[in-house]
């Protein structure tokens, strides 16, 4: 049954992680689904938290967007930095600010459905969106749209309490989409919900973002790995890898680029493992920048322990890069074994050394991976793909 029988619907969006300026990685996919919903005749309209420096309204390409203020400036630090359950966890300052946080973005939320006549509300992630907009769904008897993205679905497993609230928020919503094969397989199992209610749709990436180049046939290969510096992403294992490399005499180099609490421990292990000459870690950069840097890579790799979708290798993709990933959430998703990547076990530093070894010797290898992973992420990832699915359930 369709939401609306409106051709155009106005669409509130939810979300605590959205662009605050061109070339922001936060909550890009979120902006970019946004966006052709806009091109598909649809208006839209975004929520997501302030952070000093940032208006409280602003189009972007045709995207209403609002942020609203939970804090003083300078306060309001909770937000956009990635680890924001772990924050809260952390202190009860904490605690009692992302309350004020709940508070304010059910009351705008509120204040823009009602004054903008909205047909429909999509929440991303069911904490802190999806649970905010459960209750203006109530209220204003709109429909809703929950989106979970990985790190929402962890929480599940961590208290029973996450896992009632999230009931009812489930509950509340007409349908449930998660990005990844994997989280609706979680989801379904923690919630309990219906396999029917739950569909799996992607975040959409702009391949026109993405400059595909030839492979470069340098001497010393660049490995790149982009990740948050967490124990999730198996950034340990990676530098196992390495060493092995190093020891086989391969010549190579490899960038990490990202942040996060792991950053002393990791340069300690490089300087342990003895690879202070062979692997880097760089500050996150804006994508200009990161993708300069898959145009520089031979290869790009995520070892993750577990990842809900793995979006950085369809990034690595559309640059025209082989990839590998562990069988691993989401990663599977993306990389078919053999055809638009390779796949190794999680925690096998072993195999992720042979993965990597295979392509940095094999040129044959390296070039058809390269080419058959772009025309799978074309055709799975581009935003025309995502919008189709995600405007068949507004249908």
């Amino acid at each position: 049954m369709p939401f609306h029988s409106k051709s155009q619907l106005k669409i509130l969006i939810l979300t605590h992680n959205y662009i605050r300026f061109t070339g922001d990685h936060a909550g890009l996919f979120v902006h970019i689904l946004a966006k052709g919903l806009v091109q598909s005749e649809h208006k839209v309209f975004v929520l997501a938290p302030h952070q000093k420096g940032l208006k409280t309204f602003e189009m972007m390409d045709d995207v209403e967007v609002y942020r609203f203020r939970y804090a003083p400036d300078g306060k309001e630090t909770i937000a956009y930095i990635g680890n924001m359950h772990q924050l809260v966890a952390r202190s009860w300052t904490n605690k009692i600010l992302f309350l004020f946080f709940l508070v304010s973005f059910f009351l705008k939320a509120l204040s823009i459905s009602l004054k903008k006549k909205i047909d429909l509300i999509s929440a991303q992630w069911w904490i802190p969106g999806g649970s905010t907009g459960c209750f203006v769904s109530l209220l204003s008897r709109k429909p809703l749209i929950v989106t979970s993205h990985g790190t929402d679905v962890r929480l599940l497993e961590k208290s029973s309490l996450f896992s009632r609230l999230a009931g009812l928020v489930f509950g509340r919503a007409k349908y449930v989409t998660t990005v990844s094969s994997f989280l609706k397989e979680r989801l379904v199992k923690n919630v309990k919900l219906a396999p029917g209610k739950v569909k799996v749709i992607p975040m959409p990436v702009t391949p026109a973002a993405f400059t595909p180049t030839p492979l470069k046939r340098d001497e010393v290969k660049l490995i790149l790995c982009v990740a948050r510096f967490t124990p999730q992403k198996g950034l340990d294992i990676f530098l196992k890898a390495c060493k092995i490399l190093k020891e086989k005499g391969i010549d190579f180099q490899a960038k990490i680029v990202g942040e996060g609490p792991l950053k002393s421990l990791l340069q300690k292990e490089i300087v342990d493992l003895d690879l202070e000459d062979r692997v880097f870690l760089l500050d996150i950069m804006p994508q200009s920048e990161l993708n300069h840097l898959y145009a520089e890579s031979y290869l790009c790799v995520l070892p993750s322990l577990e990842e809900g979708f793995g979006l950085v290798l369809v990034e690595a993709q559309l640059c025209k890069r082989p990839v590998v990933g562990t069988r691993s959430g989401g990663i599977t998703d993306i990389i078919q074994d053999g055809k638009s990547g390779l796949l190794v076990s999680p925690k096998d530093h072993l195999s992720l050394a042979s993965a990597m070894e295979r392509i940095l010797t094999d040129e044959k290898l390296a070039f058809r991976l390269a080419e058959d992973g772009y025309q799978s992420a074309k055709a799975k990832f581009s935003p025309q793909a995502v919008l189709e699915q995600y405007l068949k359930v507004l249908r």
